[in-house]
């Protein structure tokens, strides 16, 4: 189950948060940088306010990758349920100078270490950090002005970090100027938490966060599935989302001279989803076409296969995994062996009673 991490100032907006759905509440300063860090005193009161009701995270601050700062930062902060820790740009050997002396506060607060995807992430330290006790790992971005975490990291590579910090036992987080059409895309990844504060806002990030802003994105995140999709009616035809010739360069073949270099492969696929309900308007309710095309750039990038079959079942499955999807036709075209194309067709129905 994806939860909602809200990014507070205070306690005032920690009680708009947590009736907007919010699963965390996150406590930082905006205007003081990417983990700028609100005061002890206004941590404590922001805890006395949330009473339980949610777990509370606070940020460490923005600070210099040295042990001394950065231990003091967390032991001011840990009555908080868990500290953020920002590895900013640093040598190796700082990061890690850091994270030695963060072990012994890793064994009374959960810590979650937060690496930025737009300064070169170096994510081999996601074991350094496990085997030090920290509790989890986020991404977010330092300059709020650079751009979204999609621009800075593809797909792939936020899928790898999520599969190998869960491997680990670490809790994940994906964060980093999100916007509501970035839900969908970044939920296929099923990482613990994604992280929010401009979107929550009416205006600018530092803004005050507002009601139905959090509520529009509570709405994005997929609820947890408490029973198997039931049947529908032959005679309601759903609607039909689809993307047609895509083509990408990948490296795909049996034979021995495919092999080491990439070819075209163009890919159709055809949804047919759940009726769109009628005066829709926002992301929550439709299935994004976006979901469809990362899946299929996913394929590209994960190295050589053999088979079209193979990457036509894997497309298939993938996209119906989302609940709203009851039947999809997935197309997959070799283009560069002769003829205009040759390849295969797979259509592949959601299980369920009666389907």
């Amino acid at each position: 189950m994806i939860r909602l991490l809200a990014s507070v100032t205070g306690p005032e907006e920690a009680e708009i948060v947590i009736e907007g759905g919010a699963d965390l509440v996150d406590l930082k300063d905006p205007a003081q940088g990417a983990l700028g860090a609100v005061s002890p005193a206004v941590l404590d009161a922001t805890l006395r306010a949330v009473a339980g009701r949610r777990p509370v995270s606070a940020v460490a601050g923005d600070l210099p990758m040295q042990p001394d700062v950065v231990r003091r930062a967390v032991e001011a902060r840990q009555a908080a349920d868990y500290v953020k820790i920002g590895l900013f740009p640093a040598s190796r050997e700082e990061r890690l100078a850091v994270i030695e002396a963060l072990r012994e506060p890793a064994s009374r607060t959960g810590l979650i270490a937060v690496f930025f995807a737009d300064d070169d992430p170096d994510f081999t330290l996601l074991p350094v950090l496990a085997e030090a006790g920290f509790a989890g790992a986020m991404i977010d971005t330092i300059g709020k002005s650079s751009g979204r975490l999609l621009k800075h990291l593809s797909l792939a590579e936020l899928a790898d970090f999520v599969a190998k910090a869960r491997g680990l036992g670490l809790m994940t987080g994906l964060a980093g100027s999100l916007e509501p059409p970035d839900v969908p895309r970044l939920a296929v990844l099923h990482p613990d938490y994604l992280g929010f504060r401009g979107a929550l806002t009416a205006g600018p990030r530092d803004g005050p966060v507002d009601l139905q802003a959090v509520r529009a994105i509570r709405a994005l995140i997929p609820a947890e599935e408490t029973s198997s999709p039931q049947s529908v009616p032959a005679a309601v035809s759903g609607d039909l989302i689809f993307v047609r010739d895509f083509t990408l360069p990948m490296e795909i073949g049996a034979y021995g001279h495919e092999r080491g270099r990439a070819q075209k492969v163009r890919f159709s696929v055809e949804a047919e989803i759940e009726p769109i309900v009628t005066g829709a308007r926002s992301m929550a309710e439709i299935y994004s076409y976006d979901v469809i095309i990362d899946a299929i750039r996913s394929l590209a990038v994960r190295g050589h296969t053999d088979l079209v079959e193979t990457l036509a079942l894997d497309l298939a499955e993938t996209v119906l995994g989302d609940a709203r999807v009851r039947e999809v036709t997935v197309r997959v075209e070799k283009l560069e062996l002769g003829p205009g194309s040759v390849g295969i067709e797979v259509t592949r129905r959601r299980a369920g009673p009666g389907r």
